[in-house]
């Protein structure tokens, strides 16, 4: 199913101040919510180098397959400057270099020294440490910004979605990759034990690192409890992106976000 919402023709003119978090507070995990990005930082920092085999685990097998796809249906070329926010170990960096090929340019950002170190080791070594509410990069630089399956890990989509509009050009892509929760009541039960209970379980057994369980836990909790995807859209209209579209699969367990930085909005 997709869904697709018209163009604002303008970008938004709302005054409002209030941030938006992806999720409630999980302070099960953090003493408050200044400490979230700590949390969170040590956390991948712990269990970076078993991230690959997660994805493994979480798309059985398909996960390069499907980035790449998504990536070229929402609008990547060969030739294009892309940056990918919350690259992690550099899964959607490696496939978007090889559709932009040896004229394009790829960079990824993430704020883990983990995951920047695991993502070294695949084919894309242009890697800087940061985050995506305060992207060091100049305004228009990119023609393309990905985030794969991390929209829930930033504190504000406000910020975030200024500043991804921000160093996008004129007519710039965004791409959101999401493993978000299922309409389903069945596929919600089942994925929650899948991924809380038994990869939790599995992975922390098998590799004598509790941070495992705590990475699972959290993982699925913070994608169960995520804002509806009505409210990421809404967001997207706000910060000046225009032709939102929303495609799901499998009840809404996998959801791309795609809005293009209209050349009307600047």
């Amino acid at each position: 199913m997709s869904q697709s919402i018209e163009p604002t023709g303008q970008r938004s003119t709302s005054t409002s101040s209030q941030p938006i978090a992806p999720h409630p507070p999980l302070c099960q995990y953090y003493d408050d919510i200044e400490a979230r990005q700590g949390f969170l930082n040590e956390l991948f920092n712990r269990t970076a180098y078993q991230y690959r085999n997660i994805e493994k685990a979480t798309g059985f097998g398909s996960g390069l397959w499907y980035r790449r796809k998504a990536l070229l249906k929402a609008g990547l070329k060969p030739s294009m400057h892309i940056l990918d926010v919350a690259c992690g170990p550099g899964l959607v960096t490696q496939c978007a270099l090889d559709v932009v090929g040896p004229s394009g340019s790829v960079v990824g950002l993430d704020p883990s020294i983990g995951m920047l170190r695991e993502a070294k080791k695949g084919p894309c070594q242009n890697l800087v440490r940061g985050v995506g509410e305060r992207l060091p990069f100049p305004d228009h630089y990119f023609d393309f910004l990905s985030m794969g399956y991390a929209l829930r890990h930033v504190p504000d989509l406000k910020r975030a979605f200024a500043e991804y509009w921000r160093v996008l050009k004129p007519g710039g892509i965004v791409l959101l990759l999401e493993i978000s929760r299922p309409k389903s009541a069945a596929l919600l039960t089942l994925s929650r034990f899948y991924i809380k209970t038994v990869l939790g379980t599995v992975f922390s057994a098998t590799t004598g690192n509790r941070d495992m369980q705590t990475l699972m836990s959290y993982w699925w909790e913070t994608t169960e409890y995520c804002v509806p995807p009505e409210q990421i859209m809404h967001s997207l209209k706000d910060a000046g992106f225009a032709d939102c579209t929303l495609k799901e699969w499998w009840s809404g367990l996998l959801r791309d976000y795609r809005a293009v930085k209209s050349e009307t909005n600047l």
